[in-house]
């Protein structure tokens, strides 16, 4: 859990006299370049950089399914001047393979960006065209099928994937990438048989007929893609809570007044035509938060990968 105490960082300004930002900002990102969450921090930069008439640097630093990021975010300066972006896999790495190095304590929580829903995607001339394609498939011999996404086992794409699995009582081999992007340019290439993924990574493929999406995770069916079918409706009791969503993070203690800054500049990032634009041509659900709303949010986050992780078996 969060202490509270991470709120209550007492003030003090980026430099004497100074208003923020005064200097180049960096946003670091777990994944590869082409990704959606590398294009997220690339169009938050771009707003930012017409908010407030700053320099935004984003550095990719895949590696380790998002643990090479998480260090240099950690390791950075408490200024306010270096920021990760995150999706639920730094709370996996929390809950995971990064337990006995960081708790949620040691990074600070400064907006939550978007919602991205995950689908099922194979390839349109695949002999899966629909769900129950591929559960009889690995019911006739389990592990036959090759499913793709980002992350190793324990990552939010992985956890989606097994939340269905479990739900359908199958298995099938998982292979991680460095990027949704990767994932699905997997697919394309016929390395995989399936990949978890979200629309925006898909949908130019979708309307040329190359993939196919056979279901969304998610409580309603999407707008951009009526006919696709939500795993609720399939008959899977699967848990709709478990989102893809995305934000940014920083080093422990950033200064309160620095936080405030940043819930002002943010709130208008995500209000400008262009990161609007982007979140409507990226299939993109709003999700905006500041930074008080997101520590509470991700406190229910780390409660949920938990509980996920024990019922997976997950170390």
């Amino acid at each position: 859990m969060i202490t509270l105490t991470l709120l209550l960082v007492a003030c003090s300004s980026d430099s004497a006299g100074e208003s923020f930002p005064s200097d180049d900002i960096k946003i670091i990102v777990h994944t590869s370049s082409g990704g959606p969450t590398d294009l997220m921090a690339r169009e938050v930069a771009k707003a930012i950089e017409e908010v407030t008439n700053s320099t935004v640097i984003v550095e990719n630093k895949p590696g380790g399914s998002g643990a090479t990021a998480m260090n240099d975010v950690y390791s950075s300066k408490s200024d306010g001047y270096t920021l990760g972006a995150m999706t639920p896999s730094q709370i996996g790495l929390i809950n995971g393979t990064l337990a006995n190095q960081y708790t949620l304590d040691e990074f600070t929580w400064v907006s939550r960006s978007q919602i991205d829903p995950y689908v099922l995607v194979t390839q349109a001339d695949s002999p899966y065209d629909n769900i129950e394609d591929v559960i009889d498939q690995l019911e006739v011999e389990s592990n036959s099928i090759n499913v793709g996404g980002y992350g190793a086992t324990g990552s939010a794409h992985n956890i989606s994937w097994n939340i269905f699995a479990e739900a359908a009582n199958i298995e099938a081999n998982w292979t991680p990438y460095e990027s949704t992007g990767d994932a699905v340019t997997a697919l394309l290439g016929g390395h995989i048989d399936m990949a978890n993924s979200n629309p925006g990574q898909v949908s130019q493929y979708v309307d040329s007929g190359e993939l196919q999406i056979l279901a969304v995770n998610a409580e309603e069916r999407l707008e951009e893609f009526p006919d696709v079918p939500t795993l609720i409706e399939l008959g899977f009791d699967v848990d709709t809570d478990w989102v893809q969503f995305r934000g940014l993070f920083g080093p422990k203690d950033l200064p309160s007044n620095v936080l405030a800054e940043w819930d002002q500049i943010l709130e208008e990032v995500y209000n400008t035509e262009s990161y609007q634009t982007y979140m409507e041509n990226a299939y993109m659900v709003e999700g905006y938060m500041p930074h008080d709303e997101f520590y509470e949010y991700i406190d229910k986050q780390d409660t949920l990968t938990s509980e996920w992780y024990d019922t997976l078996g997950i170390d």
